[in-house]
């Protein structure tokens, strides 16, 4: 049942979780439009083991434990994407790998930029034959200019999110978020025709 919550606790929740493990985790009202549109789902790469079990239910599901972002091998097929909502991404020199912080300062990155572009190179690679890609954060659009030649779906709605570990969301949003699709190379941006209709169910596409 979902809890009602005053906005002080709110408030304490807002860009600050604890553990990667409580991290918002995808509407449940989103998975019908995700599931019309993807089909059976090959790769979660930024995900909990609950919360795939629970909502995406991709076949395969990388934790934190595999490290999706610095994984050397290639993702693959059918892929979804929620990058974490919050903290920062800095990359160590000496490994060549990217590091989560809570926070961080000047030359850190938010969640959503990093993971597009994994997602984006992986993609035009053609080891991820189509993907979605969804994010509450707004810095990528100003940071990654390829994301406009890419079918974007803006909800009219604030994401509902649920948090992942004790499967609550605010009776009213915190969050606003977007649909970036990936669509099949091989058919060309033809294929971003069902996209268009399958999303505009809930909110404008920007082409």
């Amino acid at each position: 049942m979902e809890k009602r919550r005053p906005w002080r606790q709110r408030k304490g929740f807002f860009g600050k979780i604890a553990h990667i493990e409580e991290d918002w985790v995808t509407p449940t009202e989103y998975l019908p439009y995700i599931d019309a549109l993807l089909g059976d789902i090959d790769l979660d790469p930024c995900t909990t083991y609950k919360a795939n079990q629970e909502f995406i239910r991709a076949k395969t599901a990388y934790t934190l434990k595999e490290d999706g972002i610095n994984i050397e091998s290639p993702w693959f097929g059918t892929t979804y994407v929620f990058p974490p909502t919050y903290g920062r991404y800095s990359l160590k020199k000496e490994t060549g790998k990217w590091r989560w912080a809570p926070r961080g300062g000047t030359g850190t990155s938010s969640p959503s930029v990093i993971w597009f572009k994994r997602l984006y190179k992986e993609w035009k690679l053609r080891n991820v034959s189509e993907a979605l890609f969804f994010t509450v954060q707004p810095e990528m659009m100003r940071i990654c200019p390829e994301l406009w030649d890419l079918p974007v779906c803006m909800p009219a709605k604030r994401a509902r999110l649920i948090h992942g570990k004790g499967l609550w969301r605010f009776k009213t949003p915190l969050h606003w978020g977007y649909f970036v699709y990936f669509p099949k190379l091989e058919y060309g941006f033809d294929q971003a025709q069902r996209f268009n209709e399958i999303f505009s169910n809930i909110g404008r596409i920007i082409n």
